[in-house]
């Protein structure tokens, strides 16, 4: 009887090991998609915002590191003006940084026709020298 015992227990307990066993591989797989793969996605999708904005005049710079104007947007490349009548041709995906922001070429005003914003002046300490 006390063999029985022994053995029903010892099933039960390797019978756990195995849910842990299977638990911790499923937390593995949770913990490298939210680790590696959706940093990747939202990687992929702001260089594809990237891409499809990208327009005539932009300040942009290559992954290769060559910095340039735009001077033509085509389906998958762009025109590059390096240098005064000096264009090469790449690809939209090799754009990896704009440095025009486009709401100022779009005529929206940020503060220009503004007044300045002037300081807020320390009235506590004027009078109490």
């Amino acid at each position: 009887m006390n063999s029985l015992n022994a053995s029903i227990t010892l099933a039960a307990q390797e019978g756990s090991t195995g849910w842990i066993s299977l638990l911790f591989i499923a937390g593995l797989i949770v913990l490298f998609y939210f680790m590696l793969i959706r940093p990747q996605q939202k990687r992929m999708r702001q260089q594809m915002e990237l891409m499809k904005s990208l327009r005539v005049g932009d300040e942009v710079m290559t992954s290769a590191g060559i910095y340039g104007t735009i001077s033509e947007v085509e389906e998958d490349t762009v025109l590059l003006e390096v240098a005064e009548d000096v264009d090469i041709r790449v690809a939209k995906s090799a754009i990896v940084k704009v440095f025009t922001p486009h709401g100022e070429e779009a005529g929206e005003e940020t503060d220009e026709g503004s007044p300045a914003k002037e300081e807020p002046e320390d009235k506590g300490t004027e009078g109490e020298e």
